[in-house]
């Protein structure tokens, strides 16, 4: 009988200590929350939600750098658009778009001498796709210099409407040019 009683007392203690017991039937009233007293909340900016989505388009565009075919794009810009190397990139860049519902668009383009030209877009063959070799004029502020590592762009608006981008260099070998993937989410 000792021990049970020791124990329950015991149980009792780490109950009380932990907070675990009943509350009291009398209730206090706290005053409501003033200006003076209210906790200050943390939202983030606009600004900041937008650094973010920028760094995560430039993480994927840059996973799918690392998997496109290099070899094949690099062969594209050779043999055009009839090729089988075409046929390839394209399934590659559809199957991309495929894995993100928010992807708008996934392209690849070529940075030469200050031009952006479209290469394939997934979009290929729809009336609102690029065109082959079809030169950028309103490509985002981001892409007038050669994109070297993976990069975040937007809100930027060109013909096709308004996106926040990711790009990313893709190795073809030993070619001239950058080759980039990009990726757009509707902004």
């Amino acid at each position: 009988g000792t021990k049970l009683g020791v124990l329950l007392l015991v149980l009792a203690a780490i109950l009380l200590f932990a907070g675990c017991t009943q509350p009291s039937p009398v209730t206090q009233t706290t005053p409501a929350p003033t200006a003076t007293t209210a906790a200050p909340t943390l939202t983030p900016t606009a600004s900041a939600a937008n650094e973010t989505l920028k760094t995560e388009l430039a993480s994927l565009a840059a996973g799918f750098a690392k998997e496109i075919d290099g070899q094949a794009l690099a062969a594209v810009l050779k043999e055009g658009p009839n090729s089988t190397a075409f046929a390839g990139v394209l399934g590659q860049l559809k199957a991309f778009k495929e894995r993100d519902p928010r992807i708008a668009y996934v392209y690849t383009l070529e940075q030469q001498n200050g031009t952006v030209m479209f290469i394939v877009d997934a979009h290929y063959g729809h009336p609102d796709a690029s065109q082959y070799l079809e030169v950028y004029d309103d490509a985002p502020i981001e892409l007038k210099t050669p994109v070297t590592a993976p990069m975040g762009a937007g809100p930027y608006t060109d013909k096709w409407g308004t996106f926040y981008s990711g790009y990313a260099p893709v190795d073809a070998g030993s070619n001239a040019t950058v080759i980039l993937i990009g990726v757009d989410v509707v902004a």
